[in-house]
């Protein structure tokens, strides 16, 4: 628009001149005050609840992992976190989900083996990348074992083993899906025992717990789980471990590991922690930090994990994603020999 010198007196001309101004006025102050208000939103964080999703279904053990943190997280972060769950290819829509949310650090992962590096090593069309995530923490490891129910045939794993090579097609497995630590380890476990694959069905599983429930029912006749998914029912004496990693475990002291039954390739464990977003404010970053250092060493949420069968294991951001670069590299590797896909 061309203006006329002859009419800057005139209202209006003047009125439109105001207007220029203005505008002018508030983009050069928006410059500093965006910058400002990002920092003060790092200031203030956190200033409401905490949603952390978790990428399987509820009762599991991830589920019961985040429920754990999420009862001792408000005590160092000081607001309220709340667990939702997310479940769903190889828990590839909960990671999305949290990936495509806001990087304000109210939307947070419950990551594990499964959802970040193993599902994306296995599925390679997935809409995002593995390291696309914020790390923020490893909190915990999960020690596995091999069950099958306790009025089964099998008393040994060497036992099982027979009976897999002889009569491959009369077996049915549980996983929670293609990319889950489940699956991941039951194919090391198949080759490493020289079992052929190709006849043994596996049926996928939302979660542990259903996994436990089919195995009860006799739906499934073994599966590899995170020790503790079975561990009630371990007790209780309804279903039998045959094998156990890393190490023999306090809670089921009379269980071998693989590698003293000779299979030291199966040493496939899970492991649990908090991933956010890309690009999350340092400062926020660094505050989730903290308080998940802090609540690590808390003694009530140690005690509580122990009992579920995990055991305490912190990484902060830097080497959490060293561990799991190292792991998806693994997988990815595994992937293309074993078939997985």
């Amino acid at each position: 628009m061309k203006l006329n010198p002859k009419k800057l007196e005139g209202g209006e001309t003047m009125k439109k001149l105001s207007c220029f101004a203005w505008v002018g006025v508030w983009a050069f102050a928006a410059a500093f005050l965006f910058p400002l208000d990002a920092i003060s939103q790092e200031k203030d964080y956190p200033n409401q609840p905490i949603t952390l999703v978790v990428p399987w279904g509820a009762g599991g053990a991830s589920d019961q992992a985040a429920r754990a943190m999420a009862r001792y997280a408000p005590n160092y972060l000081g607001q309220q976190v709340v667990v939702v769950n997310k479940p769903g290819a190889g828990g590839a829509v909960g990671m999305e989900t949290v990936i495509r949310s806001k990087p304000d650090g109210y939307t947070l992962l419950s990551a594990s083996i499964g959802s970040n590096t193993l599902t994306p090593a296995f599925t390679p069309n997935l809409p995002f990348k593995f390291d696309e995530v914020t790390f923020i923490c490893r909190s915990q490891l999960n020690p596995a074992v091999l069950v099958v129910k306790a009025d089964a045939p099998w008393k040994t794993l060497k036992d099982l083993v027979a009976d897999l090579k002889k009569n491959p097609g009369n077996f049915m497995y549980g996983t929670s899906g293609i990319g889950s630590m489940h699956n991941w380890a039951t194919y090391k476990f198949f080759k490493a025992a020289g079992i052929d694959m190709k006849n043994i069905t596996m049926i996928p599983f939302n979660s542990g717990k259903e996994q436990v429930v089919a195995m009860l029912g006799g739906n499934i006749h073994f599966s590899y789980m995170n020790l503790s998914e079975p561990l009630a029912q371990l007790k209780a004496a309804r279903l039998r471990a045959l094998a156990v990693v890393p190490k023999r475990m306090e809670e089921v002291p009379n269980v071998p590991t693989f590698a003293e039954l000779g299979y030291p390739d199966v040493n496939i464990l899970g492991w649990r922690g908090v991933s956010g977003p890309p690009n999350m404010p340092d400062g926020i970053v660094k505050k989730l930090e903290q308080a998940m250092e802090k609540l690590c060493r808390d003694p009530g949420w140690v005690d509580m994990i122990i009992k579920m069968g995990d055991l305490p294991a912190y990484l902060g951001p830097s080497d959490f994603k060293v561990f799991a670069t190292k792991e998806y590299n693994e997988a990815k590797n595994d992937a293309q020999s074993l078939g997985i896909k």
